[in-house]
C-alpha cells in the first residue's frame, strides 16, 4: 500500500536540518503492509513477496528498509488503531509522525550497502547516529550486520544483550534475549567503565540477500504461520561464535508450530557471520510506552528533553481556539493567541487557553486547561475543559458537555470509527497493564472499579464482561458502548469512568480488541485529515 501524504519537501527540509544535509528522495521509495503475527512471520513474508514481485537477481542491487510497524501496541493503545509508525511527533505541517523521523535519521544507512540487502527496524525506537565518529568505518556487506548501543543492565533486561569477545569487541559470541542480570554475569556481558556496569543492547541491523533468500524459503514451505516469531530473538540466537543452543520443546509453550519453524530458521542461519558495529556515540531511545512517548512530546526528563531539543520539536502545532462571539476559530501558536487585526468590530480578542502540555492538529475551547505531562492530538474541543497530569487524549470530538468537565488524571483515551458509520470510545489508566490477566488471586480493577461493580452497571454478570474467557484482561475487556456518533461515544465511556450510575441497555458495548477488529482506518485517516485542512 502506498503511503499517503509523503511530503517529500518537508521530509527533505527535515532531513536536511537534523542528519546533516542527508537528502532523502522519498519518490523512490515504495511501501507496502503485510499483517502476522510476529514480526519474525511478518519479515519472511516480506521478504516473500519482494521475490515474487522482483526476483533475486533483481532484489541483490536493492536497498530496503524493513520496518516493522507495531503489533497490539498495548503499552501505548492510542497508537494501536493506525500502528505505532504512525505515531505522531509534534513538529512541521502536518506534523510529522515516527515514519518521517525514520525515514531522516536512516539517511546515512544506504550508501553504506554496496551490494544491497535489508536494513530491519522497530517502529517505536529514535535513534540518533554521529557520522564523525571515526568508529564508524564498516560497510553493510556481512551476512548480518547488528548495532550495538551502550546500556545499562536494566535496560539490557529488557532487549537483547550481545556477549562480545573481550580481546575483539567486533566478534559476537552469541545473542542473548532479554536475559536476567544473572545470565549477563553467567555469560560474561557486562562490562564496566569507571566503575560503571553496562551492556551492549541490540536496536537494528542489516542482512544480505542470501539470508533474505533462506528466510523467504521457510516461509514458502511454513506458510501459512500462525504463531509469533521474533526476528530478534529467534533470527539471532543461532548466530555468534558460539550460539545458543538450538531450540526445544521445554523451552516453546506446547504450539507444534511455533517450534518448528523456530528450528527451521535457527537450522538455516546457523553458521552466518555476525558483525557487531558499537556505536558509541549513538543514542538509542525508546518510545513504546506513555510515558516515553509523553516525556519526548512534551520535552519532560533527561531523555525526553534530548529528543525534543535534537529534533527542535514544538508543543503547540497546528492547534486553534474556539471564538464563540466570533463563531470562528483562531490561531494558536506556542501558547500565544495573535493580535486581531486593527479595525475589527467585533474589538475581542478570546483569552488564550491555560495549556501546559502538546497539542498537536486540535480545536480547544479557549477555556481549555491542561498539564505539563499531557497531549491531546486530533481533538475537537468546544467545551471548558481541564485536563491533569499523565493524560492523552486522541480522536477527540466533544462538542456539548451539560457541566465544565474536568477529566481525572492518569487518563489514556481516544474514540475511533467503527464500520458501519459508528464509533467507540476506550479509555484506560496511564499505567494500567493490559496484559495482566484477572484471577481471584490477582483481580484486576477499572479506574478503581471491581470487575463485579462493572458487571452491575452493565446489567450483565461478570464471566460475560470479556470477549475472550481465556485471556480475561483489560485488553478483552467489553465495557466500551457503540454509538452513532463520536461526541456520544466519548460521554458515555466517560459516564463509566466517572459515574455510579447504571447504563444503558439500548448499548452493545465491546473491548478494544473487538474495537481494531471492526475499526474503520479509512474514515480514521479521512477525520484526520479534515482536521490538519482545518487547522
Amino acid at each position: 500500500m502506498h503511503r499517503q501524504g509523503l511530503r517529500n519537501d518537508a521530509l527533505r527540509d527535515y532531513a536536511k536540518n537534523v542528519v546533516k544535509d542527508k537528502v532523502i528522495d522519498s519518490s523512490r521509495l515504495k511501501f507496502f503492509i503485510c499483517s502476522f503475527r510476529g514480526n519474525g512471520g511478518s519479515t519472511m513474508h516480506a521478504m516473500h513477496v519482494l521475490q515474487e514481485k522482483y526476483g533475486w537477481e533483481t532484489l541483490r542491487q536493492k536497498r530496503i528498509l524493513l520496518i516493522h510497524a507495531g503489533g497490539y501496541s498495548q503499552r501505548t493503545p492510542t497508537a494501536s488503531c493506525l500502528g505505532k509508525i504512525a505515531t505522531s511527533i509534534p513538529k512541521g505541517w502536518p506534523t510529522y509522525d515516527l515514519f518521517d523521523i525514520k525515514l531522516a535519521l536512516y539517511s546515512l544507512f544506504p550508501a553504506r550497502m554496496p551490494n544491497g540487502g535489508v536494513f530491519l527496524c522497530s517502529s517505536d525506537t529514535i535513534e540518533f547516529f554521529d557520522e564523525s565518529n571515526t568508529q564508524l568505518d564498516w560497510t553493510l556487506s556481512d551476512d548480518f550486520v547488528a548495532f550495538a548501543h551502550q546500556s545499562s543492565l536494566q535496560i539490557g533486561t529488557q532487549h537483547g544483550v550481545y556477549v562480545l569477545d573481550p580481546t575483539d569487541k567486533r566478534k559476537c559470541l552469541c545473542v542473548l534475549q532479554k536475559p536476567t542480570i544473572e545470565q549477563m554475569k553467567s555469560y560474561k556481558a557486562i562490562w564496566c567503565h569507571v566503575e560503571e556496569e553496562f551492556v551492549y543492547t541490540d536496536s537494528l541491523y542489516y542482512f544480505n540477500m542470501d539470508v533474505a533468500q533462506r528466510l523467504a524459503q521457510i516461509y514458502r514451505k511454513q506458510a501459512p504461520i500462525y504463531c509469533e516469531i521474533d526476528c530478534y530473538g529467534d533470527f539471532m540466537s543461532p548466530l555468534g561464535i558460539c550460539p545458543l543452543p538450538r531450540p526445544s520443546s521445554s523451552s516453546i509453550n506446547d504450539d507444534p508450530q511455533r517450534l518448528k519453524i523456530r528450528q527451521k530458521v535457527y537450522d538455516s542461519l546457523l553458521g552466518c557471520h555476525l558483525q557487531v558495529v558499537i556505536l558509541h556515540k549513538s543514542s538509542f531511545n525508546h518510545t513504546g510506552t506513555n510515558e516515553e512517548y509523553l516525556d519526548i512530546c512534551c520535552g519532560l526528563g533527561q531523555t525526553g528533553q534530548e529528543i525534543f531539543q535534537e529534533l527542535k520539536l514544538e508543543k503547540h502545532v497546528a492547534c486553534r481556539v474556539f471564538d464563540e462571539s466570533r463563531h470562528d476559530t483562531i490561531d494558536f501558536w506556542h501558547g500565544i493567541l495573535p493580535a486581531l487585526p486593527h479595525g475589527d468590530t467585533l474589538h475581542h480578542q478570546p483569552s488564550a487557553p491555560d495549556v501546559h502540555g502538546c497539542v498537536i492538529h486540535s480545536f480547544i475551547h479557549p477555556k481549555c486547561r491542561t498539564s505539563k505531562r499531557s497531549l491531546l492530538e486530533y481533538c475537537s474541543i468546544g467545551i471548558p475543559i481541564e485536563i491533569g497530569d499523565n493524560s492523552i487524549l486522541s480522536n477527540i470530538t466533544l462538542l456539548t458537555y451539560s457541566n465544565v468537565l474536568q477529566l481525572p488524571a492518569n487518563l489514556i483515551v481516544q474514540t475511533i470509527p467503527l464500520t458501519n458509520e459508528r464509533f467507540a470510545t476506550f479509555a484506560f489508566g496511564f499505567y494500567d497493564n493490559m496484559k495482566a490477566n484477572h484471577s481471584s488471586e490477582h483481580p484486576i480493577t477499572y479506574f478503581g472499579q471491581t470487575l463485579g461493580n462493572l458487571a452491575k452497571k452493565l446489567h450483565c454478570q461478570l464471566n460475560d464482561l470479556f470477549t475472550n474467557e481465556k485471556n480475561q484482561s483489560l485488553w478483552t475487556l467489553k465495557i466500551f458502548p457503540i454509538t452513532s456518533n463520536a461526541n456520544e461515544s466519548f460521554e458515555k465511556t466517560l459516564q463509566l469512568i466517572v459515574s455510579n450510575e447504571h447504563l444503558s441497555t439500548k448499548y452493545e458495548y465491546i473491548s478494544i480488541e473487538e474495537i481494531l477488529k471492526h475499526r474503520d482506518i479509512t474514515l480514521t485517516i479521512q477525520y484526520r485529515s479534515n482536521i490538519i485542512n482545518c487547522t
